[in-house]
């Protein structure tokens, strides 16, 4: 099955709905603009409700020097960077990065490879955590060293296309399931997972 990644998340019955549905990630922001950020001992107790070997990602802006603090106090498994991604980062990082291909409004600018495979994955967002759908055009002709995962405006009316275009190794998805920014809507999660389950069963 594609992986999902549950992002934003801000509550702990959020965190056992994703572990219901098998969601492999579970996201927690901690970019101070964004209305989802969760602060690293809220995290922690989140991070209490996730299932064995789900994995806990932290959202942070690259550089950001709480990093580290918040990877030892929330128990992280991962960080996702967004930003300019340097091999610095990369050596210095507590735990594996997800790294974040950035969106100029036109093109998306990749990691140099030398960077890029010692990362966990590559995630394409044009939407920065708003929600801006996903052009599949962008990127469907290319290939990459590590899996890719993939966000914008994916919802469960949309993300079924986007797997069968695709064949992502994950998807990423934030407001699409929400009722508010945060706050999952359990209708929308249960619709999201099954149809990422319908488009794995039919993808050629």
């Amino acid at each position: 099955m594609t992986a999902v990644k549950v992002c934003g998340l801000t509550r702990a019955e959020d965190v056992r709905l994703a572990c219901r549905f098998k969601a492999t990630y579970a996201g927690f922001n901690f970019v101070a603009t964004s209305p989802r950020r969760v602060t690293p001992a809220a995290a922690r107790e989140l991070c209490t409700a996730c299932s064995p070997g789900m994995l806990k990602v932290g959202v942070f802006t690259a550089g950001d020097e709480a990093i580290d603090g918040a990877v030892v106090i929330a128990g992280l498994d991962l960080v996702q960077l967004h930003g300019r991604l340097t091999e610095e980062m990369v050596e210095s990082s507590p735990v594996p990065i997800i790294a974040v291909a950035r969106w100029s409004g036109s093109e998306f600018s990749v990691p140099r490879r030398e960077i890029l495979v010692r990362c966990h994955a590559l995630l394409f967002d044009p939407s920065e955590g708003e929600g801006v759908p996903l052009d599949p055009a962008r990127i469907e002709e290319a290939s990459w060293p590590v899996p890719v995962l993939v966000a914008g405006g994916l919802a469960p009316e949309t993300v079924g296309e986007v797997i069968r275009r695709l064949r992502p190794a994950g998807v990423d998805v934030a407001s699409g399931v929400e009722s508010a920014p945060g706050i999952k809507d359990p209708a929308k999660l249960e619709r999201f997972f099954a149809a990422v389950k319908e488009a794995d069963a039919h993808a050629g």
